[in-house]
C-alpha cells in the first residue's frame, strides 16, 4: 500500500465520518420511520470496509437511528392511547402497522413485536371498556 492510497483512504474515512454526523442530525429531525431508515443506510465500499472501525460515525449513526425509532414508536403508542373509540384506535393502529412499523420489521424486530403487542393490548382493553359501558347503560335503562 502506498502513502498516496493511504492518504486517500484517510480522506474518504473523514468524509464518511462527516456524512454520518450529518445524517445523525437529519435523523434527529425525521418525522417518520421511513426517513430514519433511509438516512441510517450508509454505504461503505471497497478498502474502506476494512478500516471503518477506525471512525465512530457509522456506529453513532446506528445508535441515533435506533434511538429515533424508539422515540417515534413511543409517540405512536401515545397517539394510540389517546383514542377513545375502538374504530379510531383500530384505524390508527392499521395505519401505523402498514405505513410506519413496517420499517421496524427487518432491522428492529423486537421493537416491531413490542409495538404490535402493545397496540393489540390497547385495542382489547378499549373493546372491553366499551362493552362494559354498554352493559352498564343497558342495566340503567
Amino acid at each position: 500500500m502506498t502513502d498516496e492510497s493511504s492518504v486517500d483512504i484517510e480522506i474518504r474515512l473523514k468524509e464518511l465520518d462527516i456524512d454520518c454526523h450529518f445524517r445523525q442530525a437529519k435523523i434527529r429531525q425525521s418525522a417518520n420511520m421511513k426517513d430514519v431508515m433511509q438516512l441510517r443506510d450508509v454505504s461503505v465500499r471497497g478498502d474502506l470496509q476494512q478500516r471503518v472501525h477506525e471512525i465512530n460515525g457509522p456506529k453513532a449513526l446506528e445508535l441515533a437511528a435506533e434511538k429515533r425509532m424508539r422515540e417515534l414508536l413511543d409517540g405512536h403508542l401515545m397517539d394510540l392511547r389517546a383514542q377513545s373509540n375502538v374504530q379510531s384506535l383500530d384505524a390508527l393502529r392499521g395505519q401505523f402497522l402498514h405505513r410506519e412499523w413496517t420499517y421496524l420489521k427487518a432491522t428492529y424486530p423486537t421493537m416491531h413485536r413490542e409495538a404490535e403487542m402493545a397496540a393489540e393490548k390497547m385495542l382489547i382493553r378499549l373493546e372491553r371498556e366499551t362493552d362494559e359501558k354498554r352493559r352498564r347503560q343497558r342495566g340503567k335503562n
